[in-house]
């Protein structure tokens, strides 16, 4: 019998042993979980908010036209400096006073002070006075107005509280005759035979000037 330098064989019939299984950690089934993500506004969202914003602006905006539509034109009046020369238009809240050309034979009138109309002004003696309204833009333009020095201009009621409109010369009560610049307080350097005469005084700094107008009938 031969030897065997090894572990002897089990018996054979003994029993068969169980080896003792290992244990695995089992995996979680699934996809490792991750922190939650912090959620934006939505495009939808974005697109809404976006829309709101330009409705506000928009409705402010149309707010601004509909008042401007409301107070109507700015008036021409209210750029008007002491010596322009001026055609009255307009009448009540329409009413407006509209640089012209003094060598115009259309233009009657001549600024010789502005302010704002605040319902107790007056102009000095000698000079008419009117007022152009500015609905829902503020105080009203005052505006002390002289009959334009020029010759062959005819009016009618000079001495009126109003400017005196101006006139056809052919139905007219008086016509400029002769204009000198300079104010005539005691001897009027008129033609004899003139049947009105104004003498205006320049308020200083004013780019009104000084001047006498001689009228007579046409």
């Amino acid at each position: 019998m031969s030897e065997n330098p090894g572990a002897p064989f089990p018996p054979q019939n003994a029993p068969h042993q169980q080896w003792p299984q290992q244990q695995w950690p089992q995996q979680q089934q699934g996809r490792p979980q991750q922190p939650p993500k912090k959620k934006g506004l939505s495009t939808k969202v974005k697109v809404l908010l976006l829309v709101a914003a330009l409705v506000v602006v928009g409705g402010g905006l149309g707010l601004i036209f509909v008042m401007k539509a409301v107070s109507g034109p700015e008036k021409q009046a209210g750029k008007l400096t002491e010596g322009d020369c001026v055609v009255l238009t307009g009448s009540g809240k329409e009413a407006d006073a509209v640089k012209t050309p003094c060598d115009s034979p259309q233009a009657p009138y001549a600024v010789s002070l502005t302010g704002k109309n605040k319902g107790d002004w007056d102009c000095k003696e000698g000079f008419y006075k009117y007022a152009v309204p500015t609905p829902l833009r503020g105080e009203g333009v005052a505006l002390c107005l002289a009959i334009n020095a020029k010759v062959g201009l005819c009016f009618d009621d000079i001495a009126s509280k109003t400017p005196p409109p101006l006139k056809d010369c052919g139905s007219a009560r008086l016509r400029i005759s002769e204009v000198f610049p300079q104010i005539s307080v005691v001897n009027s350097p008129c033609q004899e035979g003139t049947a009105e005469v104004i003498s205006y005084a320049s308020y200083g700094t004013s780019k009104f000037k000084s001047a006498t107008i001689c009228f007579v009938k046409p």
